[in-house]
C-alpha cells in the first residue's frame, strides 16, 4: 500500500472531457418561470401580451402595454425526487427560493395615428431551475466504478511500446491519479526499489483493488442547485391596434453547481482487504451569452388573435471549476485520501432554434383561452472550445436527441376585480430512444387588479421522468428518476 511515502505529482494539462451531451441538454431546455400570471396559465401566452414574461417568449406582447409598469416575482419551490433501482427506492426533498422575475416597461406615446406608441422594456426572467437532490443504491455484481478509473489509468495506446500504458506521473489529475494515491487502483507490481524509494516498476500496468464480479453495495448521491435566467432588452409597437411587433435581445446567464459522491462497500470478495471507497466530484459552472427573439401578434376579428415568434440560438460561453477526491477504508483500520488540483475549463455552447405559434380567443366577454405549439430540435445543440474539438460529444448529441414538440394551453376567467387562471403544458421528450420522457406542468392561480396595482399568485406542479446512469452511460446500473416539482409564485406590480 502507498502509505510508505508521499510524492509530489506534477500537474499536467489534462484534456478532461467532463462536458458532454448531458450538459448540452441542461443549458438548452427551458421551463420559463417569469411572472405568476404567466405560470398560472401554463406558460401559454404567445398571442396575449401585456405580461413581462412575454419579453422572453413572444416579444410582440410588449406592444400591448398602454401604461408603464413595474413588476417583481419571488418564487418558492419544493422538489421531490424518487429513484428506483433493483427494488431500492429513495425519496429526497429539496426546498428553495428565488427571484423569478423583475422588470420595467416604459410605454411611450407616439403622435402618429397609425403607430400610436413605442414601448421599451428591460428586466430579468428565470428560464430554468437546477435545484435537485437524489440518492441511488443497489447491489451489483457486474461492474464497479473502479473499472472506469482503471481504464483511465491505462490511458492511450503508445505506438513506441505497443502497449496501453501511462506512467504514474502522467495519470489524469482528475481521474486516475486521486484513485491511485488513495489506493483504489495500483500498479501490478507495487514493490518499492530500496535504492530509489520509488516503485520497482512504473510500466503503466495497473490493477483494481475491487473485483467487479463480486457482489457489492453501490450508492450515488447527487445534489445540484442554480438556475438559468435571462436579462431582456425589448422594443415593440403596434400598427392600427391590429398588428403588433416586438424584438428582444436576451442575455442568458447560468449558475450551476453539482456535487456527486460515488461509494462502494460490503464487498463479497475481500482478497485485497478493502472495506469501502468513495469518489467525489465537485463542479461549479457559470456563463452568459446572447440571443435574439422576434415576434408578431395579429388581431383576427375583435376577439381572436394569432401570434408567432422565432428564437435564434443562444450563444453561451461557459466556465467550469471542478475538483475530485478519493477515499478508501481498509479492514485493518487504515484510511487513505487524495484530492485533485483545482481545475478550470471554458467552452461555448449553441442552443437550437425555437419556433412558436399561438392562438387566443375571448368567450362571452369573460373567458380567455390561449393555445400554442412550440418546436425545437435539441440535436442541433453544439459545443465548442479552443482547447478541445468536441467532435465526439457533438456526434453524441446528434445521436441522442431529437426534435421536440411542446404544447401549452391556458385560460382565464375575469370575475372583476378577481381573475381565476389555470393551465397545462406538455414538453415533449428530447430523447430519440426514450419518447416517454416528457414533462407535464399543471398550474392554477388567482389575480387581483386594482388598476394602478395588481397582485398575482400561482401554483405549478411539474412532473418528469428520466434515465440516470450511475457512473457511465454505457455501463449498468441505470436508475429511473421521477421528479415532482412544486412552485409557488407571487407577483406584485405597479402601473404608472
Amino acid at each position: 500500500m502507498k502509505k510508505i511515502f508521499i510524492l509530489f505529482i506534477g500537474l499536467l494539462s489534462v484534456n478532461l472531457s467532463a462536458q458532454n451531451e448531458i450538459d448540452a441538454l441542461r443549458y438548452s431546455q427551458q421551463n420559463i418561470f417569469g411572472t405568476a400570471k404567466f405560470n398560472a396559465m401554463g406558460g401559454s401566452f404567445g398571442s396575449l401580451g401585456g405580461d413581462f414574461t412575454t419579453l422572453s417568449f413572444n416579444p410582440a406582447g410588449i406592444a400591448f402595454y398602454q401604461n408603464s409598469e413595474l413588476s417583481f416575482t419571488p418564487s418558492f419551490s419544493m422538489v421531490e425526487t424518487n429513484t428506483s433501482l433493483n427494488g431500492n427506492n429513495f425519496t429526497n426533498n429539496k426546498f428553495g427560493s428565488n427571484l423569478s422575475n423583475f422588470g420595467f416597461v416604459f410605454s411611450g406615446k407616439n403622435m402618429d395615428e397609425e403607430w400610436k406608441r413605442i414601448n421599451i422594456g428591460f428586466g430579468w426572467n428565470q428560464l430554468a431551475s437546477y435545484d435537485n437532490k437524489f440518492d441511488i443504491e443497489t447491489l451489483n455484481s457486474t461492474s464497479s466504478f473502479a473499472d472506469i478509473l482503471l481504464n483511465d489509468a491505462h490511458g492511450f495506446f503508445d505506438d513506441r511500446t505497443g502497449e496501453y500504458n501511462v506512467s504514474i506521473d502522467n495519470l489524469n489529475s482528475f481521474g486516475a491519479s486521486p484513485a491511485f494515491w488513495a489506493d483504489i487502483i495500483d500498479l501490478e507490481n507495487d514493490s518499492v526499489n530500496p535504492a530509489t524509494g520509488w516503485y520497482a516498476s512504473d510500466n503503466g500496468h495497473y490493477i483494481s483493488h475491487i473485483n467487479p464480479l463480486s457482489e457489492k453495495t453501490q450508492s450515488d448521491r447527487v445534489s445540484s442547485r442554480g438556475d438559468m435566467g435571462e436579462y431582456v432588452f425589448s422594443l415593440g409597437s403596434s400598427y392600427q391596434e391590429k398588428f403588433y411587433f416586438g424584438a428582444t435581445i436576451g442575455i442568458p446567464t447560468i449558475q450551476y453547481s453539482e456535487n456527486k459522491t460515488y461509494s462502494e462497500s460490503n464487498f463479497s470478495d475481500t482478497t485485497f482487504g478493502l472495506s469501502s471507497f468513495s469518489y467525489k466530484e465537485d463542479l461549479i459552472a457559470y456563463g452568459s451569452g446572447v440571443n435574439l427573439k422576434i415576434g408578431t401578434i395579429v388581431r383576427v376579428g375583435s376577439k381572436t388573435k394569432v401570434g408567432a415568434a422565432v428564437h435564434t440560438p443562444s450563444y453561451i460561453s461557459i466556465e467550469e471549476e471542478y475538483s475530485t477526491s478519493a477515499t478508501t477504508n481498509w479492514d485493518n483500520g487504515d484510511e487513505f485520501s487524495e484530492s485533485s488540483p483545482y481545475g478550470y475549463f471554458s467552452y461555448e455552447i449553441t442552443t437550437p432554434w425555437k419556433i412558436i405559434g399561438s392562438f387566443s380567443t375571448v368567450l362571452q366577454n369573460r373567458f380567455l383561452i390561449n393555445a400554442e405549439i412550440e418546436r425545437t430540435d435539441y440535436s442541433f445543440t453544439r459545443m465548442y472550445s479552443d482547447y478541445y474539438s468536441f467532435s465526439e460529444e457533438n456526434n453524441q448529441i446528434n445521436d441522442t436527441y431529437t426534435e421536440a414538440t411542446n404544447i401549452r394551453v391556458g385560460g382565464e376567467a375575469n370575475l372583476h376585480p378577481f381573475k381565476l387562471r389555470a393551465g397545462y403544458a406538455l414538453y415533449g421528450s428530447p430523447y430519440k430512444e426514450n419518447p416517454e420522457y416528457e414533462t407535464e406542468n399543471y398550474s392554477a392561480g388567482l389575480g387581483v387588479d386594482f388598476g394602478g396595482t395588481f397582485f398575482d399568485m400561482s401554483y405549478t406542479l411539474s412532473k418528469d421522468s428520466r434515465d440516470y446512469a450511475m457512473y457511465s452511460p454505457d455501463t449498468e446500473p441505470h436508475s429511473s428518476i421521477n421528479s415532482e416539482k412544486h412552485y409557488l409564485l407571487f407577483t406584485l406590480g405597479f402601473r404608472y
